[in-house]
């Protein structure tokens, strides 16, 4: 609707000072964390041992606590000051890696006042590299208006360049090379073509016009850059297009859950809800690109964003299905189907059309573990699997950063039940002595602790493992778990942590929650 009016009083928020959440989901989360007084003096005389950070104990007195959620709400607006990124050590090594992104943030920040961020290995997983840096800048909008959607926003605090589908409204006499205030619509109010929103948003930072109005909004279909990012007001770098075939952007707990998992080389991996790829592509580099990765997700679309992925890194062991992982045991009806597209199965080949698959079968020739493989299609039997990963769908409560997210009570109730779903498949395709390894990026209890309380109810035939190696908090205690498996189980932010503004990258990072299980019969 180009020209379109956005007639609404203005109302302007700012970075890192308001809760995104819906007020009925803030109670909630409140109410489910009251009987959380859980004391952590022992692992502050553990961390003192380490001459590591001594992190603050729960608080016990709930007014007080009950403030403490507030302020870890509101950093759910904010981005982590750490952005991780993960090395393909089958292509290059840790320290050319380091030197590629140092290189980047350098043409990055030509003209730019503020330092160059620090660019490091992670202390503990060998294939993260962390870079560091400086959080909020205080910038002055420029006078001309551009108006992005949540999404685009968050992309943009997370260090992405305007891209045209994300520009809903800009300045009536907008020009290529103009000096632009980039803006977040909050509440999706803002109709495209919009000349002078009014409604409620969020500076992100100036930046410099590529692309004019009539080329935004009189085209069909606008692509490409819009805005290339100049001062953000959160200073996170712009690592998405960085030699993609050697390193990919991903959020530490993500990548801690292939370590987790752990699998060995030559062997057979589940990746339930695989999309877009990268637990997968991690796991795939893990075992030196041998065995199969066999990833699973529901549509189209994202089986090929997975496709997509393993083809940039070079990975030849990752088959990808469309299926619907609730269904993927195989019952008497299955073993009858003639072909796997009737069951709704569909596969996409491995091995991308520019891979000569000749030298390929000539390197697998020499490992006849790897031949035993013959890209079996869902559903499977009981007990096929010895390692599996479930990154079950969730309310994404613990992504950062959020504007007004609209997850409401009705949608967060209805998680818990695809979750047990998908965990009573795992466990029936999981053999004897396998693992299986259940994460989510939220942070309520119910998808979280609670989740892991009703799988070890379920199955007696399930037992809780330690997780290593650890990054995270113990499991929040009162919720079911003993304090023996609370500290098996690892929880990232934003509980229980009282300083917002934490200096350590695995503080500093989105709300995620990880378990790992082994199936003894």
């Amino acid at each position: 609707m180009a020209g379109a009016e956005c007639l609404s009083s203005k109302e302007q928020y700012i970075l890192g000072e308001f809760n995104p959440l819906l007020p009925e989901v803030t109670d909630y989360l409140r109410k489910s964390l009251r009987s959380v007084t859980h004391n952590y003096d022992n692992e502050a005389s553990k961390n003192q041992e380490d001459n590591t950070c001594i992190k603050k104990p729960f608080i016990t007195d709930f007014n007080e606590f009950h403030h403490d959620i507030d302020k870890a709400l509101t950093s759910l607006s904010l981005p982590p000051r750490f952005t991780t990124v993960r090395v393909n050590l089958l292509k290059t090594n840790v320290s050319e890696a380091v030197a590629l992104v140092e290189e980047q943030l350098r043409l990055q920040h030509v003209g730019k006042s503020t330092p160059l961020p620090l660019v490091y290995q992670h202390h503990k997983l060998p294939d993260l590299l962390v870079v560091e840096s400086h959080g909020i800048q205080k910038v002055k909008p420029a006078t001309k208006e551009v108006v992005v959607g949540r999404m685009c926003g968050s992309a943009v605090l997370r260090g992405a360049e305007v891209f045209a589908p994300g520009v809903l409204g800009a300045t009536p006499d907008l020009q290529v090379g103009d000096a632009v205030a980039v803006f977040a619509d909050l509440n999706d109010t803002c109709l495209r073509g919009c000349k002078d929103f009014r409604g409620s948003k969020m500076f992100l930072g100036n930046g410099t016009a590529l692309q004019s109005r009539k080329e935004l909004f009189q085209a069909s279909k606008s692509t490409g850059v819009a805005v290339s990012m100049k001062e953000q007001i959160f200073d996170s770098p712009s690592l998405g297009s960085c030699h993609l075939n050697l390193l990919f952007l991903q959020n530490l707990p993500s990548v801690l859950c292939g370590h987790i998992l752990n699998p060995s080389k030559h062997m057979k991996v589940l990746d339930m809800c695989a999309a877009p790829g990268g637990k997968t592509t991690h796991i795939a580099m893990l075992m030196c690109n041998t065995g199969q990765v066999i990833a699973v997700d529901r549509s189209h679309n994202k089986i090929e964003q997975i496709r997509s992925n393993a083809h940039r890194l070079s990975l030849t062991n990752i088959t990808a299905y469309k299926y619907d992982s609730t269904n993927l045991i195989l019952t008497s009806d299955d073993k009858n189907l003639k072909s796997d597209e009737e069951k709704g199965g569909e596969v996409f080949n491995k091995i991308p059309s520019n891979i000569n698959v000749d030298k390929i079968c000539s390197e697998l020739a020499n490992s006849a573990e790897d031949l035993k493989f013959s890209s079996p299609a869902p559903p499977y039997a009981p007990s096929s699997f010895k390692w599996i990963l479930l990154d079950a769908p969730c309310s994404g409560l613990g992504q950062r950063p959020q504007s007004h997210t609209k997850t409401n009570i009705k949608e967060l109730h209805s998680f818990p039940v695809v979750q047990r779903k998908l965990l009573k498949t795992a466990v029936e395709l999981l053999e004897p002595g396998g693992k299986l390894v259940y994460s989510t990026c939220t942070i309520v209890t119910e998808e979280n602790e609670k989740m892991v309380k009703w799988l070890l109810d379920k199955f007696p035939n399930v037992e809780l493992i330690n997780t290593t190696p650890k990054l995270g908090k113990p499991g929040l205690p009162h919720c079911g778990l003993t304090k023996e498996q609370c500290e098996k189980v690892q929880r990232f932010g934003p509980f229980p942590y009282t300083n917002v503004h934490v200096q350590h990258v695995d503080e500093d990072t989105i709300g995620f929650f990880v378990a790992a299980f082994k199936k003894l019969c």
